[in-house]
């Protein structure tokens, strides 16, 4: 009789507790006992092709990692000399062949130049190590879901 009582008053503790906390606002997360963390990871690598979902924050959080460490705007110097004698002219305006031609070349300008970086270091980011970006990005994408929302 004594261990029947404690049991009521233990699931009427519960009961009262779970009350308040939707009095609260709180509410009850029905995919907290089903989520499965690797499986949503699994999922996002089966139906998000090329640079979007979890590859795509990893190589893109590596990218600007490198971009910041490897100094990719202070190493690039446009080489002004070169240019005008492969282009000739203004290599900023696109209006000519030559100058549209300018824009894709990396020592006349940036983004080419960025480019070029990025298959440098096209092993590193498109690496399937689990480093902190991989925590971060699987993080932000599949979170850990909390039993109460």
């Amino acid at each position: 009789m004594k261990t029947t009582g404690v049991v009521l008053a233990g699931l009427f503790s519960i009961l009262l507790v779970l009350i308040i906390l939707k009095l609260m606002g709180y509410s009850f997360n029905k995919d907290y006992f089903s989520f499965d963390k690797q499986q949503c990871i699994a999922s996002e690598d089966e139906t998000r092709a090329g640079h979007s979902g979890i590859q795509g924050c990893i190589f893109w959080m590596r990218n600007d990692y490198l971009e910041k460490t490897q100094s990719w705007k202070d190493e690039f110097a446009k080489d002004t000399d070169y240019c005008n004698e492969k282009y000739g002219g203004d290599t900023t305006k696109a209006a000519s062949y030559a100058g549209f031609k300018s824009l894709s070349d990396p020592r006349c300008n940036y983004g080419p130049f960025t480019n070029q970086k990025r298959q440098e270091n096209w092993a590193y980011l498109v690496s399937k190590e689990q480093d902190g970006f991989y925590a971060y990005c699987v993080e932000q994408i599949c979170p850990d879901q909390r039993l109460f929302k």
